[in-house]
Order: structure tokens, then sequence, then C-alpha cells
């Protein structure tokens, strides 16, 4: 697994599948291309793509590599308890059709922090420009990386290298496709990433050298099958604070991200969005179960054939899958589980940058270059995926030292997060908060968020502000409990400050917008 070995698992029929992957990704995104002769077509494919393939697109988009390496690895070292994130999807999934998607649809036009300024001045759409540029900027240099880490540890070729190599080639398609074309490749490649997941867990299952029943009941009595801990524990992993987090996690996903409010705007109607939200919801709890699987299976295979897997992968897990499908899976095999690879970390990477085109050509440019032709804007979106996905390149060099990408994410995700669900249910679910009051409950949010994160014992060095009271307990409460500061010192600070005050309620949901948009 080391950048210098020459040592390459592929072969020629490996190398074949993984080249028609490419050769048809590139004649979709270029047949797409020819389509794009204005900024809206670029960035919402004329509003008319079925709910169906817009609901692969969201699941292709939220899924990537990071579930391909990170989740095995993440249950290979520990065991099934980070499953239980996803327990409270539906309740984010019924918040969102009933609510977020309705208000969307009729009081936006690209962007989702639109909304934002609509209903609290600049500012509040600027906070949530910066949350979403920062979080994204991450996640994209995450998919990258591990692609790359996978890539490198089954053909021996320079980590770095392939970073630079697979961002070109993701920018070159992305540049040319717009979204029709990302949500088309979208669909091709999540296909790719359940088929390679499922035939992975296959092969794990049926082809170790014991029986299916005995690798199952060697992961059980390993405790490797744990689903929760219900003892309560501040400062631990418990059931409590997976669910708090993944409610926090999923719910600043469907109502306040950008990659996914511009899919709602995709489709005809509301029905349509809601259905695509619910058919990538289904298909996002599938594969969660089966890489999580896929980790358990292995750390069994492995465990029955210890000198199979050498000290310096057992040490890094997130490599442990990319081991396994270059050393351990026949020929042909081999090659569709890294298209499929490919296929989860380059659907995410160019939604991301045709979503990250759209905030800078909506939220920065449009205001910027007033009098700009719609030539000049389609000019700029182009150039913008180019200059976000040159900068993510970099920044994936940097991640190749950290050594849990599921714990960096989930640290990350929270302290990101935090306040972003706090703001957009002050928007919508009240009257009486204020742009004063938000912006009150915001410096109080990102204080208390700045405070919590860096004395948390558990993620920084103890001896880093020696003055400080220390935040004791879980960083994966931060997300919740950013956005309940936000939210309560808001709407109190609102009540203080602008007694008298109240919103237009069509931009809540005590007007009557929302109920008939849902209607539609």
């Amino acid at each position: 697994m080391s950048e210098g070995s020459s040592n390459n698992a592929l072969q020629f029929i490996d190398w074949l599948i993984i080249a028609a992957y490419f050769i048809f990704v590139v004649w979709l995104g270029s047949h797409f291309g020819k389509r794009q002769t204005s900024s809206d077509r670029y960035f919402l494919g004329n509003r008319r793509l079925p709910g169906w393939a817009v609901g692969m697109s969201i699941f292709a988009t939220i899924i990537s590599s990071w579930a391909f390496l990170a989740l095995p690895g993440k249950s290979f070292k520990n065991d099934m308890q980070y499953l239980m994130t996803i327990v409270s999807i539906p309740i984010t999934v019924l918040i969102a059709t009933s609510f977020f998607i309705p208000l969307f649809r009729k009081k936006i036009r690209l962007s989702a922090y639109e909304y934002l300024e609509r209903r609290f001045g600049l500012f509040a759409r600027f906070y949530g420009d910066a949350a979403f540029i920062c979080g994204h900027f991450f996640k994209m240099a995450m998919v990258l990386y591990l692609l790359c880490l996978a890539i490198a540890g089954t053909t021996g070729w320079n980590l770095h290298g392939l970073i630079i190599l697979v961002g070109i080639a993701t920018m070159t398609y992305t540049f040319f496709g717009g979204i029709e074309g990302v949500v088309w490749t979208d669909v091709t490649q999540g296909f790719l990433l359940l088929g390679g997941g499922i035939i992975s867990l296959i092969f794990l299952l049926f082809c170790a050298p014991v029986s299916a029943s005995e690798v199952v009941q060697t992961a059980y009595e390993a405790g490797k099958l744990k689903l929760a801990v219900f003892e309560f524990d501040w400062s631990g992993v418990s059931v409590y604070v997976l669910l708090c987090f993944g409610f926090s996690l999923y719910m600043t996903k469907y109502a306040t991200d950008q990659t996914v409010v511009q899919r709602y705007l995709l489709s005809a109607s509301s029905k349509e969005a809601c259905r695509s939200l619910r058919v990538s919801v289904l298909l996002l709890g599938i594969v969660w179960i089966i890489f999580m699987s896929i980790g358990v299976l292995l750390w069994v295979f492995y465990h029955i054939q210890p000198e199979l897997l050498p000290d310096s992968v057992r040490e890094k897990p997130d490599q442990v899958f990319a081991y396994f499908i270059g050393r351990q899976l026949p020929a042909g095999v081999t090659g569709l589980i890294l298209a499929g690879l490919f296929a989860a970390s380059m659907s995410t990477l160019s939604s991301d940058l045709n979503s990250l085109g759209s905030v800078l050509v909506d939220d920065f440019y449009n205001k910027l270059a007033k009098g700009a032709t719609d030539k000049q804007r389609l000019l700029f979106s182009r150039f913008s995926v180019l200059a976000t996905g040159i900068l993510s390149i970099f920044l994936a060099m940097g991640l190749t030292k950290i050594k849990s990408m599921v714990d960096a994410f989930f640290t990350f995700s929270a302290i990101i997060a935090g306040g972003m669900m706090g703001m957009f249910f002050l928007g919508l679910f009240t009257r009486r908060c204020s742009k004063k009051g938000l912006y009150i409950g915001l410096v109080i949010g990102v204080t208390f968020i700045g405070w919590a994160t860096f004395t948390n014992p558990l993620q920084m060095d103890p001896s880093m502000f020696p003055w400080l009271p220390k935040f004791q307990i879980n960083i994966l409460w931060l997300g919740l409990f950013g956005n309940i500061v936000v939210f309560v010192t808001g709407y109190v600070a609102s009540l203080i400050f602008n007694p008298g005050y109240r919103a237009d309620d069509e931009l809540t949901i005590y007007g009557k917008t929302v109920p008939k948009a849902h209607n539609k």
C-alpha cells in the first residue's frame, strides 16, 4: 500500500472495464454539454428532470468514496453502532417534504441561501454561503483523497499524482455537461456503486474459507454486530449521541445544503421533488447497511486468515477494503468494483462542483456584475467549476495524514453544520425572529461552537487555552447543541430587542404559500 510500490494488481480485463466506464462518462458529459446554452440550463436543467433520476442523483451525491471505504473501515475497526445515525432520517424527510421543499420551490430561483436573505438580510445569506463553501471544499477533498487512496493501494501508483489526475478528469466532464450531465451520470454511477457493494458483500460472505453461517457466528461472538450502546455517556459513543448527530447532519443536509436544495428545483412539481427525496433516502439506507456489513465481514475474513493482511494496512482501517479489492478479488471483479468506486466518488465531486458554481454565480457574481449578460454568467459558471476543482485538489493532498476519515468527517460536519439548521428553523417556523435577533444568535452560537471545538480534550491538546473551561462531552453533540443555541438565543434576542416584530407570513409555515405549493 505504500506510494512507491510497484505491485500492480490489475489485469487486462480490469483495465478494460475501467476504460469503458470512463469512455461512457466522458461521452455522456459531452452529449449534454451541447445543450448548455444558458446559465439557467447549466444549473437547473430546464426543470423537467424525472423525480426518480433526481433521487438517484441526491443519493449518489451524498454517498461517495466515503461510504465505499470509510464506512467499512469504521465497522472493521469497531462495530455496527454508527448505523444508528440513519435511524432518524425518516423524521428529517417528513420535515423536508412537508415544509422545506414547497417553500424552496416557491421562494428561491437557484440558491438555497436566497431564502435567508429574503427572511433575514444579506449577511445571513453570506453566512450560509460561507458554511456551505467551507463544508463542501472539505467534503470534495475527502472524497478525492479516499478514491485515490484505494487506487494507489491496488496499482502502486503515486497518491498525489492520482489526486491530480482524477480531479482534472472530473472537472472536465462537469465543466461541459452542466446539471443534466451530472444527474444522468449520477444515475449510472449510483447503479455501479450499489452493484459494487453487493458483489463485495456476496464474495465476503460465501467465498471465505468457512461457511456463511460460521462467518456470521464469528462476527457475532466478537461483538462486531453490536448496533447500540444504551448506557448514557456524554463523552462516549452511545445510541443517543448517534441518533441526535444523525438528525442534525441529515436535517442540515436536506434542508440547507445547496447540492440537495438545487435538486428540489430540477423536477416539474413539488410532488416529483418529494418523490426524489424519498428515493434517495431508501437507497441511502441500503448502502449504509451494505458497506458497514462489508467492514464486519472484512474483519472476519482477515481474522480467519491473518497472514493475508499486512500490519501496515491493519493499522489504518480506511485502507483495508481497498487492499481487499486489489489483492483478494478475482480479475474482472476487481475492475468492476473499482469502476463502482470511481462512480461513487466522481458523482459526489461533480455534484459539489456544479452546486458550488451555482452559489458563486447566484450569490456573488450576480450581485457584483449586475449588468452581465447570460453568456457572461455561463462563462463564469464554467470557470468557477474549474477554480473550485483545482482548490479541492490541493486540499485533498493535505488530508493524507488523517487516520480515520469517518472520525474526521463526523467531527468536521458537527462543527460546520452548527447554526445552519437553527437559522432555517428560525426563519421558517417562527414569525417573531428578527434580523437583529438572528445575528445575535449567530454570534453567540459561533462563539459557543468555537469554544466547544478548541477546548474539547478528546479532539484538541488539553494544554491549549488552559484558562478556559473545557467542553468535556463527545464532539458529535456539537452539531445539535450549536443549532439549539442559535435557535434559542436568536428567538429570545428578537423578543427583547424587537418586541413588536412579525415576519411576512409567506416566508414562514404560517402563510398560504407552503400548503399551496405542497399540493401542486
